[in-house]
């Protein structure tokens, strides 16, 4: 079995909180403050920096282990 790695896991957690609270990632980066691009290989090629991930959870309202589940 191929297990995602912790940051392909946050990136996929990611993807699934924006389709749950916004229209698009253009919108969501749009209202987070960051550049589309940016959001875009969070989502595709996963978050590797621990504080990102602490900034998400917190701007979502979510515990940061949820990122991992």
């Amino acid at each position: 079995m191929n297990k995602l790695s912790p940051q392909m896991q946050a990136g996929q957690r990611l993807r699934e909180l924006i389709a749950e609270n916004f229209d698009s990632q253009e919108e969501f980066a749009y209202e987070f403050g960051a550049d589309v691009r940016t959001i875009s290989r969070y989502v595709n090629q996963g978050i590797n920096k621990v504080d990102v991930i602490y900034e998400l959870a917190d701007w979502f309202g979510v515990e940061f282990k949820s990122f991992f589940s």
